[in-house]
């Protein structure tokens, strides 16, 4: 019998999921309990799609996935190995969000366009490792509002994901 653990995390602007199971483990979802929107797999193979629908992604380790597109359908992931995959989810499926690896050694938010100072929030998630942010060590699924204004010294000993929250 293949097996999953799953994890959920409670944030006050947004979820963390946590699925790490076995080779061969499926996974399905429907629209209304689906509220991940972005994927980081710290390791294993799988295939995600719509379910009786032939294209699909494949997860693999190491990678980040925009899944914002499947937020409104059935889907389903069938584990082609041994696999831990972090989710972030919106509480709302009508907010707008961005999503990316943080792969910058400084990171200033003011710098990137005027409109940062309105409507957004910003928020990093250590999905992996132990990444030193202005000289705070973090761990996996610590998370930290950031703020405009401010510049952040980053040691990358670590993934960390950046999300800005649009509306």
């Amino acid at each position: 019998m293949t097996t999953c653990r799953r994890f959920y995390r409670e944030c006050p602007e947004f979820n963390i999921c946590v699925n790490i199971g076995k080779k061969d483990y499926v996974l399905a979802e429907d629209p209304e309990e689906r509220y991940t929107i972005f994927q980081y797999g710290i390791n294993g193979i799988g295939k995600f799609g719509r379910i009786f629908e032939s294209d699909f992604i494949t997860f693999e380790g190491g990678k980040f996935y925009d899944v914002r597109e499947y937020v409104h359908d059935n889907v389903v992931f069938h584990a082609q190995e041994d696999f831990f995959l972090i989710g972030f989810n919106t509480k709302d499926k009508s907010q707008g969000w961005e999503g990316r690896l943080l792969t910058e050694s400084e990171l200033d938010v003011t710098s990137n366009a005027p409109e940062i100072l309105h409507n957004r929030r910003y928020f990093i998630i250590c999905f992996d490792g132990k990444p030193i942010v202005n000289g705070k060590k973090l761990k996996r699924y610590d998370y930290s509002e950031i703020y405009p204004n401010k510049k952040y010294n980053i040691e990358h000993t670590g993934v960390l994901g950046l999300f800005t929250k649009l509306s």
